[in-house]
């Protein structure tokens, strides 16, 4: 099996457990953290966003307590939520279609209106962070789940030349390679946040916290994200009891 396939059956087994879990009675207000990540390109999201699942997994002995990271594999899952045909993958990336390139396709009947792909994104995403565990990557999954108290944000950023060496280094590309990446992707990446979210992927308030990768190792910076998840999640439930309460 190919690690992509791999990946996605961690997902499906994530969620196949998180739906036991529901439907054995956990209570509402005992809903299970879940974290966004947005990234510059080049910041190493991916990389980190599995070490953080596996740590926040080695800190559980429950089966219904693993984390699963939802990136690339989210598409698949959103085809998989909409009953789309698998075909639709390629018409559904993280960016904002060139105009022309989108009215032909709905002339013609080959996509779904862009606005209803991303809907369905939407929706998959936000059903994912209610159920909780998973570490949801770019895609404006902030945005879409900044009402549910059971989210952390994190937003995760780095100078260029760092950036650009790492994906010299991921994708073995030479250095203006990396460098003309690096720049369509973050550009992609803002036209995508401001055209359906209305929203600067920059803007700091969309986040509980933007890291700078470059000042932290590999696992400080795990151990810190983890830390903002028990300080988030004990936050949440000090919130509740407060409103728990009966006025005088």
């Amino acid at each position: 099996m190919s690690d992509p396939a791999r990946r996605f059956e961690k997902c499906l087994a994530h969620i196949a457990a998180q739906m036991a879990r529901k439907e054995g009675g956990v209570a509402p207000e005992n809903v299970a953290p879940a974290i966004t990540i947005s990234r510059q390109t080049g910041a190493g999201a991916i990389t980190f966003a599995d070490a953080l699942a596996q740590l926040l997994n080695s800190r559980t002995d429950r089966p219904d307590g693993q984390w699963a990271v939802f990136d690339k594999n989210l598409v698949a899952q959103v085809l998989d939520d909409h009953d789309l045909p698998a075909r639709l993958e390629r018409f559904m990336p993280e960016d904002k279609p060139r105009h022309l390139q989108e009215v032909v396709g709905d002339m013609l009947g080959l996509h779904p209106p862009d606005f209803e792909r991303v809907r369905h994104t939407q929706e998959t995403i936000y059903r994912l962070a209610k159920m909780g565990r998973c570490i949801l990557v770019g895609r404006g999954a902030n945005i879409i789940t900044r009402d549910l108290p059971n989210l952390l944000h994190v937003r995760l950023i780095g100078s260029i030349e760092n950036r650009i060496v790492r994906c010299m280094k991921y994708y073995g590309i030479t250095r203006a390679s990396a460098r003309d990446l690096v720049a369509k992707r973050d550009r992609a990446r803002r036209r995508y946040m401001l055209a359906y979210y209305d929203a600067e992927i920059d803007d700091p308030t969309n986040y509980h916290l933007m890291i700078n990768v470059d000042l932290f190792g590999p696992d400080e910076l795990m151990q810190l994200i983890a830390k903002a998840v028990e300080l988030r999640i004990s936050r949440s439930a000090t919130l509740r009891q407060a409103t728990s309460i009966a006025p005088d």
